[in-house]
């Protein structure tokens, strides 16, 4: 089947039809999007769904029926959108069946290649969709590839409704690492349980002294601040680096009484702030002058208050 390129550039491609996703390397593009004619005999939109499964992914249209790979529904999967691993088939062979090393019977877990992701969000035209994927670019110019887990954006004609419309997905990079906690974090002796290392700990606070500089300039030229707030959108890796998983929240900010609610109808701007704050305190030992107006206006005690009073109802509704 031939694809007809909607529009292109260095960042992202869109194609009318089964997607394929040209601009991405050989080795990525031999694992996804090649997909079959035949939509999957679902009549509940994909981003509906509370659940989707890993072993239905394959019957969307846009995916390719590959042999050779797993998805694997990820477990911190949010609101915005569905996640999986993306896994060689012959590593979930030997997670589930085992493998003899040394003549003991091991069970080693599958690690994922990549990190698949499709968007919940519905688009009102392909201009709405493109300012989604600037969020990403945006992210991408001021914290660089070091601080973000990589992603290919691209666009796909989902048709397991009956009728074709525009989805957005992602193909990200896998990080492996535990989650930084911004509610735990309890000085440098916090990082030391994580890494046991003092070098590495060393090597982490550098890290998260860049990315804390990178988000305020973010801020300050932008006028926008990523999602920090969400547990499991930072990663510390095994060697002390800090990486944003969470690249499709980007939130306004605006210095008035208004508490802005992101799209979901949650406070992700002030909780991100206050989670900046934390990295800065906390883990970094830094004061925050009196003059700081950022954290002056939102991190005073009434102004806390209202937000931990959202956040109550928030949960409370979920």
């Amino acid at each position: 089947m031939k694809f007809k390129s909607l529009t292109r550039d260095r960042k992202f491609t869109v194609f009318t039809g089964s997607s394929v996703f040209d601009t991405i390397s050989k080795d990525q593009k031999s694992l996804l999007f090649l997909g079959t004619e035949s939509p999957m005999n679902q009549l509940t939109d994909i981003r509906d769904r509370a659940h989707l499964p890993g072993s239905e992914v394959k019957k969307l249209n846009f995916i390719k029926d590959s042999k050779t790979l797993v998805f694997r529904k990820y477990y911190r999967s949010g609101l915005r959108s569905h996640i999986f691993e993306v896994l060689l088939a012959e590593a979930v062979l030997k997670e589930t069946q085992g493998e003899i090393i040394d003549g003991i019977r091991m069970f080693p877990r599958a690690r994922p290649v990549k990190m698949f992701r499709i968007l919940r969000n519905r688009f009102e035209s392909k201009t709405a969709v493109f300012r989604e994927i600037e969020k990403y670019n945006l992210l991408l110019k001021f914290l660089g590839k070091n601080l973000i887990a990589l992603s290919e954006e691209f666009l796909v004609d989902y048709r397991g409704t009956g009728k074709s419309q525009i989805v957005l997905c992602g193909l990200q990079e896998y990080v492996a690492g535990p989650i930084l906690d911004p509610w735990r974090l309890f000085g440098e002796a916090s990082l030391m349980d994580i890494l046991h290392s003092h070098s590495l700990v060393e090597h982490a606070k550098k890290n998260i002294a860049i990315f804390v500089k990178k988000i305020r300039q973010m801020i300050d030229q932008t006028g926008y601040i990523p999602d920090l707030a969400g547990i499991g959108n930072l990663i510390l890796t095994c060697t002390g680096d800090l990486k944003l998983v969470d690249i499709n929240n980007i939130v306004e900010i605006k210095l008035d009484d208004t508490i802005l609610l992101d799209d979901k109808g949650y406070p992700s701007c002030d909780v991100s702030i206050a989670v900046l704050s934390i990295l800065e305190q906390n883990l970094l030992g830094r004061d925050i002058p009196m003059d700081d107006l950022l954290y002056r206006h939102f991190l005073s005690t009434e102004r806390k208050d209202r937000v931990k009073a959202i956040e109550k109802e928030f949960y409370t509704n979920l």
